[in-house]
């Protein structure tokens, strides 16, 4: 036997089978009950996942056939030891007569080499065993130590992100300190990397991760007694984290306000973490929502008018945030922390950011959350829900409660102090120009009322305050809301009557009109035929034409109440109660003779009239349901021409005639002097329409007024201007003409006695004959 050193080769391979098998059958299993179990300490779903990327547990996919199958490098090489076995066990003489030491013994050298392998192996994955269940300070850092190796890109962050959250609640629930140092180095390096690297313009949205994970800890700090990882809490609870650590100015995101919004919900009855959170921002607002001064340019222009536009919605939103929050409190009753917000300050002198300053700002956001019109994104019940007030019906409720607290802050107003400041916090607050504002105000102050007499009665809440609401305040708060409803009263007359009318929306009145009545006429363009000599000297002339009108001014202010169609109001009553009621009763007024029918005679009395005629039309005027299928059945289908007709005398009217007894209408031109009393304009040169809005209020004006019979008292409580619309269309009915009117009779109405078909004479023959199936239009 060959020999090295003393011991065989043979003794080698038994103490590497003896190895192999000890591994195998007893270290193996208890190893791999272990590795079941990492996680379980800490309530882990990821560590387990994070465990299979480490070597030599980290698998790699194997293809057999078309499947493929995932092996972890350790089982790998345990596997191939087995196998090398057989190299043992069926012994095969060397290839080519080599004969030599390696050659002689490569099987034991094989088994050899794969044991080693596996024992080195097995005592690395033993360590990492170890180390995923050992000492958490140990694991924590060697899990970010493999997070920071990975790219941003990869795939596999997600899960180290994961497992370092749960190392984080396991922490706080345990109450392991030894923790908080590195988690806190970890997440502000994350949050900065993030921040650092996100495009200013952009408002920033973090990993879901980082959001369930600093909610996370809000509700654990709720329930767990924290007294060592205060570190930890505070920047998870007074938003820290997701506001940010540095100074990058980064646009917070509508996911960033839900994610603080739910963290303020989870901890409202908890007085020193809602202290917390309000504490930091009001650091945050003086510090980092600073306003941005304009630079000036060449020519007076401001070079940075978008980032000052920015910053400025950046601070509303903010504040919109805070006031909703303030509404919260009072909701949940929790006094004592207004109480807190009302003196909380960071700088001498006293300076409150979150807080209004004037009495301006005061009525600005109550209008802005009292007004449900007021576009803030989406509904303000799914934008701060409050508890117990998350259904659809209490929208209402979450505006009133946030109202409430504003009116606290008007309160507060007459309690900051005897000095020049207190002076300018009570004064009349400057009113807003647009009329729509200016009506919102007043409109909100019947609510604003409501709101203050409730706040009034809350002798709990005076008395957490130290407000003393005596009978002289009372007086003093009840009068300046007298004194403000009054001066908006008086501005919205101002503004009303100095206001002139817009010329965009005069022109959009032109033109609206005049294409509302081009398409009345057009209904009536198949029974008017071209004027002729007879036409004109005819006796029958009827007339349709235009009419004024008065209207709220504010339809024609820019800025003010909008009027849905004024544009089109005055012409849709012309073309309604003139041309469609005018028109058609023309025909009845040159009617030369009439028969009255039942439904059963009308084909038949119509073919008798008609007498095979050519040149013949039939006008049917307001032809019912039933009177119209029964021309739809008949030879008269495509003969009868329908036209409309407002409030006509009768229905089911029909006129027979020749087509050059059809009437011609005139449309003609004004008088100049009518021109120049309604100031008017000609807006349709086919139809010689013309239009004109005069705002009476003027003095220009007062014999316009006049005629209408307002007196300066009714002026000045509703502002109108007067709306014309004028036109004469003069149809013309020769004298010649034979017009037969043929009605349907019906039970319903009352008519007369029927005629029977051998009262009917047709028209006179003044042509040849026709095919009586032949169109006659």
């Amino acid at each position: 036997m060959i020999t090295i050193d003393n011991i065989t080769i043979d003794n080698i391979v038994e103490i590497c089978v003896a190895i192999d098998i000890a591994i195998l059958g007893i270290a193996y299993p208890i190893i791999v009950d272990k590795t079941s179990n990492i996680g379980d300490k800490y309530q882990s779903e990821y560590l387990l996942a994070l465990f299979n990327y480490e070597d030599p547990q980290k698998p790699f996919n194997v293809t057999i056939g078309d499947k493929v199958y995932k092996i972890s490098i350790f089982k790998l090489i345990l596997f191939a030891t087995l196998f090398s076995f057989l190299l043992i066990i069926f012994k095969v003489e060397p290839p080519f007569g080599w004969d030599n030491l390696f050659v002689n013994n490569s099987a034991n050298f094989v088994v050899f080499a794969f044991t080693i392998l596996l024992t080195v192996k097995f005592f690395k994955w033993l360590e990492k065993v170890s180390l995923f269940n050992g000492k958490s300070t140990s694991l924590l850092s060697h899990i970010i130590q493999k997070n920071d190796d990975l790219t941003e890109k990869d795939e596999k962050r997600e899960y180290y992100l994961k497992a370092i959250n749960e190392l984080t609640y396991y922490a706080v629930e345990k109450q392991d300190e030894h923790l908080q140092e590195t988690l806190l180095q970890f997440y502000y390096k994350t949050f900065a990397n993030i921040r650092r690297n996100h495009p200013k313009n952009e408002a920033l949205v973090y990993p879901v991760d980082l959001y369930f994970m600093v909610n996370k800890l809000n509700e654990e700090a709720t329930v767990v007694q924290n007294r060592k990882l205060r570190g930890i809490e505070h920047r998870a609870v007074s938003g820290i984290w997701l506001l940010g650590e540095d100074f990058e100015e980064i646009i917070i995101s509508d996911e960033t306000y839900r994610t603080l919004w739910s963290n303020i919900y989870t901890i409202c009855d908890f007085p020193r973490l809602v202290k917390m959170f309000w504490a930091h921002s009001h650091q945050y607002y003086d510090l980092r929502l600073r306003l941005i001064i304009g630079n000036f340019g060449s020519g007076g222009v401001i070079s940075n008018l978008d980032d000052i536009e920015r910053r400025n919605l950046e601070r509303q939103r903010f504040l919109e945030f805070h006031y909703a929050l303030g509404g919260l409190m009072y909701y949940r009753g929790k006094y004592e922390i207004l109480k807190y917000f009302f003196e909380y300050t960071q700088s001498q002198p006293r300076k409150y950011v979150l807080l209004p300053r004037t009495m301006t700002e005061v009525f600005q956001w109550f209008e802005y959350f009292g007004n449900e019109f007021n576009n803030i994104g989406a509904p303000i019940d799914f934008k701060y829900y409050y508890p117990e007030l998350d259904n659809l019906g209490n929208r209402r409720q979450v505006s009133y409660w946030i109202c409430s607290y504003i009116t606290i802050l008007f309160i507060r107003q007459f309690f900051v102090g005897q000095s020049q400041r207190y002076r300018e916090s009570i004064v009349v607050p400057n009113l807003p120009d647009e009329i729509i504002e200016l009506g919102n105000w007043l409109d909100m102050m019947t609510f604003f009322e409501k709101c203050l007499n409730d706040v009034l009665t809350n002798s709990s809440l005076l008395q957490a305050l130290n407000y003393t609401i005596d009978d002289a305040k009372k007086t003093e708060l009840e009068q300046f809301v007298e004194n403000l409803k009054t001066a908006i009263q008086e501005k919205i007359g101002r503004q009303k009557f100095q206001a002139d009318i817009s010329d965009e929306m005069i022109q959009n009145f032109y033109e609206g009109s005049s294409a509302v009545l081009k398409a009345a006429f057009d209904e009536y363009n198949s029974i008017f035929i071209t004027m002729d000599e007879e036409h004109e000297q005819a006796k029958i002339k009827l007339t349709v034409n235009g009419s004024t009108m008065l209207i709220s001014k504010s339809a024609f202010t820019e800025g003010d109440i909008p009027h849905m169609n004024y544009d089109t109001i005055l012409a849709s009553v012309l073309a309604r109660e003139s041309i469609r009621r005018y028109i058609p009763n023309s025909f009845a007024i040159a009617r030369t003779k009439r028969y009255l029918l039942t439904s059963e005679d009308l084909i038949a009395g119509l073919t008798k009239l008609v007498n095979e005629q050519t040149g013949v039309v039939i006008v049917g005027v307001n032809l019912q349901f039933q009177v119209q299928q029964i021309i739809e059945g008949s030879k008269f289908k495509e003969v009868v021409i329908p036209i409309p007709a407002t409030e006509f005398g009768a229905q089911d009217l029909f006129f027979v005639m020749r087509e050059y007894d059809l009437p011609a209408i005139e449309h003609r031109v004004l008088k100049q002097e009518e021109i120049d009393e309604l100031q008017l304009e000609l807006i349709n040169e086919d139809l010689k329409i013309y239009g004109s809005v005069i705002d009476i209020n003027k003095d220009e004006n007062h014999s316009t007024r006049e005629k209408w019979n307002i007196n300066n008292e009714a002026r000045d409580q509703d502002l109108k201007v007067q709306m014309a619309l004028a036109f004469l269309s003069v149809i013309h009915w020769k004298d010649s003409r034979e017009v037969i009117q043929l009605s349907v009779y019906s039970e319903y109405r009352e008519q007369g006695i029927p005629n029977v078909l051998k009262d009917i004479s047709p028209l006179e023959n003044r042509g040849s004959s026709i095919d009586p199936n032949a169109s006659v239009e």
